[in-house]
């Protein structure tokens, strides 16, 4: 069967078919020639092996193996119409007496076109590339010549499979190639480790230099800001337990009282007792939103009897120009009197707060008299 073995200078393609012709004798025990591109070591490995001229390849004997190295130099390229020679032609009936050719170039494209026609299974076309100068090489190999072996991707048509250098073998020979290819770390990789190492240097500088403006800023900010109120906490990040106690109230049963909504439940108005109920024994006060407000009994029984002052201003809807308050309208509702049951609740009311009014125009003399008279009345009906 025909095999060729393509691959740059370097990539040990020598080196590697020496072994697998070597190899393949001593297992199936057959006769070697090569066309002496190489010299085998006298009494070495190779010492047995059999240098002929290609064009006479026929002349040996059944079975043999043939190692054609440089065969573009026996094999070249025939101009297009030039007739096949006949020991290029003879090599398509070389099965007929067992043959086997190794055919070793840098490219298939180098070899005659009726060459690389006849490379099918069971032979194969092996491409080797040799990565960074190191002693090991990828070895793609197709079932056919691949005119693209060179190329990026070549390998995902055939098998690819890596294979270290046989340094046993740089003693079987000598060669005007061996041991040139040095070991070289190409650009990009150098590249790559550059990037690998400055980056991190690139991205710590960058960071301190931020970290050093922002201390900065921080450090010029006013003092008076030290009292400030504490952030919002949905403007801060928060872990899992802080935010867990952000939320966890003060008071049970009272979840306004956790101190994520301290600033928007301060207080804006204060309970008092806006009403007093006295009924029988029991008295209770209110406050202005109509809730029961906690006081002793006492208390709430002096203000039934003598009312309470409210000696701070609140919002309320504006009086109407002229109109007294409700206090001074009915001056008897506001107090019930209840001594035995069954009997209404005694009621005290206690006029809200009242804002700053706008100055009451000055009332006729009718006006005034009438309101006088009923202060007097108030007055006399208290002292009896």
């Amino acid at each position: 069967m025909l095999h060729i073995i393509t691959g740059a200078n370097g990539a040990g393609k020598t080196l590697n078919t020496l072994k697998w012709v070597r190899e393949r004798q001593l297992k199936e025990n057959r006769p070697v020639c090569h066309n002496g591109r190489f010299e085998p070591t006298p009494g070495g490995e190779l010492d047995g092996w059999k240098k002929i001229d290609f064009k006479d390849w026929q002349a040996e004997p059944d079975g043999t193996i043939f190692l054609i190295d440089e065969a573009h130099n026996d094999l070249p390229n025939r101009p297009a119409g030039a007739a096949v020679p006949d020991a290029v032609k003879m090599l398509a009936e070389h099965r007929r007496r067992g043959f086997d050719f190794y055919l070793v170039t840098q490219h298939p494209q180098n070899l005659d076109s009726f060459v690389r026609r006849l490379v099918g299974p069971p032979g194969w076309h092996r491409h080797l590339k040799r990565s960074f100068g190191v002693d090991m090489v990828s070895v793609l190999e197709w079932a056919a010549v691949n005119p693209n072996c060179e190329k990026d991707g070549s390998g995902k048509t055939g098998t690819v499979t890596m294979q270290a250098y046989p340094k046993e073998v740089y003693g079987w020979y000598k060669s005007a190639s061996l041991h040139t290819g040095k070991k070289r770390i190409p650009a990009k990789v150098w590249v790559f480790v550059a990037c690998l190492l400055l980056i991190p240097l690139l991205i710590w500088f960058a960071s301190s230099k931020l970290l050093a403006k922002t201390e900065a800023k921080a450090a010029a900010k006013p003092a008076t800001q030290a009292g400030a109120a504490p952030q919002m906490p949905g403007l801060q990040k928060l872990t899992a337990d802080q935010y867990i106690e952000q939320r966890s109230a003060r008071l049970k049963d009272f979840p306004h009282t956790a101190p994520a909504y301290d600033e928007v439940t301060r207080p804006t108005v204060a309970p008092y007792p806006a009403a007093c109920v006295q009924m029988g024994k029991t008295c209770k006060c209110y406050t202005q939103q109509a809730t029961l407000l906690q006081v002793s009994g006492p208390v709430c029984l002096q203000i039934v009897a003598q009312g309470f002052f409210v000696d701070w201003q609140q919002a309320t809807p504006q009086q109407m120009p002229g109109q007294l308050p409700q206090a001074q309208q009915h001056p008897g509702a506001a107090l019930v009197q209840a001594s035995q049951q069954p009997q209404p609740p005694q009621v005290r009311t206690v006029p809200p707060p009242m804002p700053a009014a706008k100055p009451e125009p000055i009332k006729t003399t009718s006006e005034w008299a009438q309101g006088l008279a009923a202060r007097n009345a108030q007055v006399r009906s208290s002292l009896q």
